[in-house]
């Protein structure tokens, strides 16, 4: 028999089940390392050509969503530990991020001034737009939060010359997660050796009203420190709202609006929430 998950075969047969994926790059030598340094949590490769790749099927173990959120946080949190390190960094790199950051930040500020410019030169406002108006100070005060911590996070970083990385994983998702004889990360092709809140970033960006991520990150935490730096960073990341996007369709610019607004107060919620006050000397 043959399943198919996402771009993932599964083939069944009368004793063994295995998975078939495309090749997209050599693990052997990512698994290796991570092998070695005692983090197992990944499916094994069975057999490889250059086109597909034959990986071990693992059966799910049916958890709940919360359950298996935190069981993906401490998995992730391990990986971060086992493998991280501290490697030498230009200081130009610090500069780039800030400078990028702040640049994005500066044209979301004029976009969303001109946009409220805009709607209050109209007589009768639309449903986004009204919705828009009267969110527009947590919009501008999200942009605020975010320069003004960014500019933090220069002052801390700019005479460094190191930087803590670990192995990222860096396509986090749920559907990347199975909860087995314990926890296995998924779809490592696109891993790479980075700042460890990189993987913090994208799994919030993509499922931050899926989780509580108050519980997700402080279970994070409990098992991998941020330092003071990273902190900062990310809050600093995630703070920063997409551009509201308006649609042709009104119901679809309301949704959206909707949508970045519910972001914007979730994210300010946990922002303000104190969830890595616990320190210790964790490397």
């Amino acid at each position: 028999m043959i399943k198919y998950k996402g771009k993932a075969k599964i083939i069944i047969e009368e004793d063994n089940k295995y998975v078939i994926k495309s090749k997209k790059k050599d693990l052997n030598e990512l698994y290796e390392y991570l092998s070695l340094k005692g983090f197992e949590c990944f499916p094994k490769i069975i057999e490889e050509n250059d086109d597909n790749v034959r990986y071990e099927y693992i059966d799910n173990v049916y958890t709940t969503e919360d359950e298996k959120g935190k069981e993906l946080m401490k998995t992730v949190a391990d990986l971060h530990f086992r493998t991280t390190y501290f490697k030498d960094v230009s200081r130009k790199k610090y500069k780039e991020i800030h400078y990028k950051i702040i640049n994005n930040i500066d044209y979301l500020k004029d976009y969303y001034e001109k946009l409220i410019l805009k709607i209050d030169k109209k007589e009768y406002m639309s449903p986004y737009e009204y919705l828009i108006a009267r969110n527009y100070s947590i919009i501008m005060s999200a942009l605020m939060y975010a320069e003004r911590e960014i500019n933090s996070w220069y002052k801390l970083v700019q005479n460094k010359d190191t930087e803590r990385v670990s192995v990222v994983h860096n396509n986090l998702k749920t559907s990347h997660f199975i909860r087995g004889d314990k926890g296995y990360l998924l779809n490592w092709d696109y891993s790479v050796v980075d700042t460890p809140i990189l993987d913090l970033y994208k799994f919030y960006k993509r499922e931050y009203n899926k989780y509580n991520f108050k519980s997700l990150l402080k279970e994070y935490n409990n098992n991998f420190n941020l330092n003071e730096e990273e902190k900062k960073l990310f809050f600093v990341l995630i703070s920063i709202p997409d551009k509201i996007d308006i649609k042709d369709n009104m119901i679809n610019s309301v949704r959206n609006a909707k949508k970045i607004l519910d972001y914007i107060y979730i994210t300010n919620d946990l922002i303000t929430a104190g969830i890595f006050k616990v320190e210790n000397n964790q490397t």
